[in-house]
């Protein structure tokens, strides 16, 4: 039987979720945005010029122009910006028409980075997306369903407990449904059952929200979850600024998480290091489980499900 797992305390975490949230746009601003430029004309005897402030960037997110003067100062703040050659360190600086203007950003593969956080275990379990119907309870951004876009899954349902936070790129995917203001403990039903679940889940255990995913999973499934020790582990066990340090209380919420989704009628593949820490610093693992036919499982498992 499954134990109630203590969480931490919402209020007192909540101003720690909006940092989060802010350093993955700052983050996205950095590692989203690419390559137009513009230069602006200017008349005057001497010759035309432009300034670097003004060099227009488009960013990748959606084809979303309504950051693109703070894109662009970041980027020149950043020194990803080159005027034939050298770094332009101040924004405003005049260029000629005739300079080469360069800059050095990265294309983004996912709308943030958790979408390389499932990556990961999609690669590391060996995980087939391709025409997959895929729950992505924890939506946020949209990092985790813009992987399995990737990965071939034909619908993903995305539910989170928020609103407004998804990116226009996902919002606006047909092969996605948002599902917003819903929190998966309570979900009683979608439009189909799904082959694939995956969870990036704070504030709650993902103990307390498995009945609910069951109920929406076809008897042959995977699930894929983020566990995260900081919502799992005692309150006694968290240290300052919501970090947990301890490998011990690492390895017990793992221990605890694995063997309660195991109650539900999985069996664990296995579990990893996620290659990305959570953006308070804490280290985060991903679980792989496939659900076991109810003829397979022992009687006091088919019990559970």
């Amino acid at each position: 039987m499954c134990s109630s797992v203590p969480t931490t305390d919402p209020c007192a975490h909540q101003w720690r979720r909006q940092i989060r949230d802010l350093i993955d746009i700052l983050n996205r601003i950095r590692v989203f945005v690419v390559i137009v430029l513009q230069t602006i004309e200017m008349k005057k005897a001497s010759g035309r010029r432009s300034y670097t402030s003004s060099t227009a960037l488009e960013e990748v997110d959606g084809g979303d122009r309504g950051n693109l003067s703070k894109v662009a100062f970041w980027h020149v703040a950043l020194g990803k910006v080159l005027v034939d050659g050298r770094v332009v360190n101040k924004a405003g600086t005049q260029v000629s028409d005739k300079s080469i203007i360069e800059i050095k950003a990265e294309i983004p593969k996912y709308v943030c980075r958790a979408g390389h956080k499932l990556e990961a275990a999609i690669k590391e379990f060996g995980i087939d997306c391709d025409e997959k119907v895929a729950l992505d309870s924890g939506l946020s951004t949209g990092g985790f369903t813009d992987c399995l876009l990737q990965h071939g899954a034909s619908h993903v349902y995305g539910v989170d407990v928020g609103y407004g936070q998804v990116a226009e790129k996902i919002r606006v995917h047909e092969r996605v449904s948002v599902i917003e203001r819903t929190n998966l403990r309570y979900l009683t039903e979608l439009p189909q059952l799904v082959d694939l679940v995956t969870l990036d889940l704070s504030f709650i255990s993902i103990l307390l929200v498995m009945p609910a995913v069951v109920k929406v999973m076809k008897t042959d499934s995977t699930l894929i979850t983020l566990i995260k020790p900081q919502f799992e582990a005692r309150r006694s066990q968290v240290g300052g600024g919501g970090i947990v340090r301890d490998p011990l209380v690492h390895k017990e919420v793992l221990d605890r998480i694995i063997s309660g989704v195991e109650q539900f009628g999985f069996c664990n593949k296995g579990w990893i290091e996620s290659p990305i820490k959570g953006a308070e610093g804490n280290k985060e693992f991903l679980a792989c489980f496939h659900r076991i036919p109810v003829q397979e499982l022992q009687p006091e498992e088919a019990k559970s499900t």
